[in-house]
């Protein structure tokens, strides 16, 4: 974890945008900053030890038909200035590949208030744990959100898994 944080840290941040391939900027939707983390020699550990994992959770709960990445691992900073990212899908037009998402904790839950990951599976609305390492996959589909933070700094490792598009 202190790995990953230290690698976020040397990244150049910008505003999150919404969208598929026409993104745009929306506060009212989204407000985080972030950053990619490209797939090198340095940071290839991080790519591996996510898919292990999610090939253990995608066995034992969907069974999605999986390839691997398609997009850069994004390091993600919500601030106490109302940090948030309402309702979404991780997917839609243009990215209909994407079958698992995933969220790694890089906070401890005393370092922000608010900014709880919360997911949608039908109504009942349910809150992921903050704990610092905790790691969450969910079919990219599912609606989530990152409620408003009141205070402090959310920092996160967000990815998607991908296969052949959903038809």
């Amino acid at each position: 974890i202190e790995k990953i944080i230290g690698i976020g840290k040397s990244l150049e941040l910008y505003n999150g945008l919404i969208g598929g391939h026409d993104t745009v900027e929306n506060h009212d939707v989204r407000r985080s900053m972030i950053g990619f983390i490209e797939c090198n020699p340095e940071t290839e550990w991080i790519y591996k030890r996510i898919s292990e994992y999610a090939k253990i959770a995608n066995e034992a709960m969907w069974n999605f038909d999986i390839w691997g990445y398609q997009d850069l691992l994004q390091y993600t900073k919500y601030y106490g200035n109302g940090g948030h990212y309402d309702w979404h899908a991780d997917l839609g037009p243009g990215i209909s590949n994407r079958k698992l998402s995933c969220v790694l904790q890089l906070s401890t839950p005393e370092e922000y208030e608010g900014g709880e990951l919360q997911m949608n599976p039908g109504g009942d609305i349910m809150s992921v744990p903050k704990g610092l390492g905790t790691i969450c996959f969910f079919p990219s589909f599912l609606l989530h959100r990152v409620t408003p933070l009141t205070s402090g700094t959310r920092k996160s490792l967000v990815t998607w898994l991908c296969g052949a598009n959903l038809r």
